[in-house]
């Protein structure tokens, strides 16, 4: 029997067993919302071993970032075990404004039939497609139809699920990279969306008080010792200014046939509370 309401789609937090300080902030948040959670034991570097890629490639993953992805694959599976077409991820850093529960009602992907509605902002400048439902009278979800990094809330449909998991591409990127950027094979996709505003935002980039001790990140962390001890060799830039093309020209044959989403501008997308 599913331990999740029928008036909520499934909803999983990865939390590393060595930060306790961070599954109290979930939780406080999960009892506030009355939002029914399941936790899910986050991969470690242990469990990692000395495993990594090459650090002069220029998509290298750290070990916290392979971890990482691992924990979003074990959140997969766990998920396609239970039979769930559809499910809420979370990592334990996220600030959820009260605006989450109403993305959580199975009517919404039951209609939309969503690939991926990524649900936080990084205030990063993107471009958005026109919104093709609207939830709460609130929030607009828009074909997402530019990189906008961040795993730390998306929901992910069976297929997707599936899909990914099948891709050996996966673990030659962080997790983010693979699903929300260019570098990955996702963008641009008729199945992907962003909610605006956004009802998550990382607790790094959050404009409230951040006092609490859960906002130190292991992987802001271990990615700042990777970029200060590197830097991409010259063939690596000419690579990464190659596929900057290829996907311009993806993105192009993607959103020449809507009239709507060729007037789009870049524009940063708001966490709830910022509006």
């Amino acid at each position: 029997m599913s331990p999740f309401p029928a008036d909520q789609i499934p909803v999983y937090y990865i939390n590393l067993a060595s930060r306790p300080d961070r599954r109290k902030f979930m939780e406080q948040q999960f009892e506030r919302l009355g939002i029914v959670a399941e936790r899910i034991d986050a991969v470690t570097i242990a469990d990692v071993g000395a495993a990594n890629a090459d650090p002069p490639k220029p998509l290298a993953m750290t070990p916290v970032e392979i971890a990482c992805t691992m924990s979003h694959e074990k959140t997969w599976c766990r998920m396609l075990d239970a039979g769930q077409q559809f499910a809420l991820l979370l990592e334990d850093d996220a600030v959820i404004g009260d605006g989450l529960k109403a993305f959580l009602e199975p009517a919404l992907c039951d209609g939309l039939q969503p690939d991926l509605v990524k649900l936080e902002t990084f205030y990063d400048r993107v471009r958005l497609g026109r919104a093709v439902r609207h939830v709460s009278d609130r929030f607009g979800v828009h074909q997402l139809l530019a990189s906008h990094f961040g795993t730390a809330a998306y929901i992910i449909s069976a297929t997707m699920a599936r899909r990914v998991l099948a891709d050996p591409r996966l673990r030659r990127m962080s997790i983010d990279r693979y699903l929300f950027t260019r570098d990955g094979p996702v963008i641009p996709h008729r199945g992907l969306y962003q909610a605006n505003p956004a009802p998550v935002v990382q607790l790094q980039f959050y404009r409230g008080d951040k006092s609490s001790a859960a906002a130190q990140s292991d992987l802001k962390r271990d990615r700042d010792r990777r970029d200060a001890k590197q830097r991409p060799p010259l063939i690596h830039r000419y690579s990464d200014t190659l596929r900057r093309i290829a996907y311009t020209l993806r993105l192009t044959a993607h959103i020449l046939p809507d009239a709507v989403a060729r007037r789009q501008k870049r524009r940063e997308v708001p966490f709830e509370r910022d509006v």
